[in-house]
């Protein structure tokens, strides 16, 4: 990669709108792609990575409540974004 992008890929990761709840060495967009999620689940890790610096128990509950929706769906989620049946 060069040198400009890396630092492009730094103000991208430095930079956030709105709080600093996701300023974490970890970021939760990294997790995303490198664990190739489907939405919901990567709603459960977003609420649950920021529980403990925004909203605790309601972002707890916003985990649950994407992760009840993915068990629910979860024949039709992993046949769209997973491959297979």
């Amino acid at each position: 990669m060069s040198q400009q992008l890396e630092t492009l890929a730094d103000y991208i990761k430095a930079r956030q709108i709105g709080g600093n709840h996701y300023k974490t060495q970890i970021q939760p967009w990294d997790v995303f792609l490198d664990w190739k999620l489907d939405p919901w689940l990567c709603n459960v890790i977003k609420y649950v990575q920021r529980h403990n610096r925004k909203n605790g128990k309601e972002d707890l509950e916003k985990a649950l409540h994407y992760l009840e929706f993915a068990i629910e769906n979860y024949d039709k989620i992993k046949e769209t974004y997973y491959g297979s049946k």
